[in-house]
């Protein structure tokens, strides 16, 4: 887990209650927790940052390293976890682009709403 970020409670509940209308994106099958699921899971996070996640790989105990795995390779937090079906939750880095100069860029006008205003009369009088 992140040890930068902790997530109280109330934001657990909040993240909660909006990964309650989420269908599972990612499914862990009988063959566990593959690089290429790993990778997906990445994806999915970058994407999303809550994450619903359907494991089907055994018993409890299996479930159990599956999920702590996961959570220790990707920085997530566990926010929820019902029978096979887990909620993950990691903030997004925020990449920032570089914006183009404004100064080579042309004056873009809206010619009909410069026109719409000349040619209306006046109201008062």
């Amino acid at each position: 887990m992140a040890a930068e970020e902790i997530i109280h409670q109330q934001q657990k509940r909040k993240l909660r209650s909006l990964a309650h209308a989420l269908r599972p994106i990612v499914t862990v099958g009988g063959s566990g927790l593959t690089p290429a699921v790993l990778n997906e899971i990445e994806l999915s996070l970058n994407h999303h940052e809550l994450l619903k996640i359907k494991l089907s790989c055994g018993d409890k105990a299996a479930r159990k390293k599956v999920r702590e795995e996961i959570c220790s390779e990707t920085g997530g937090h566990l926010i929820q976890e019902i029978g096979g079906i887990i909620v993950i939750y990691r903030k997004t880095k925020v990449i920032t682009k570089k914006s183009k100069s404004k100064k080579n860029a042309p004056n873009k006008r809206q010619p009909g709403k410069a026109r719409i205003a000349e040619s209306r009369p006046s109201r008062r009088r």
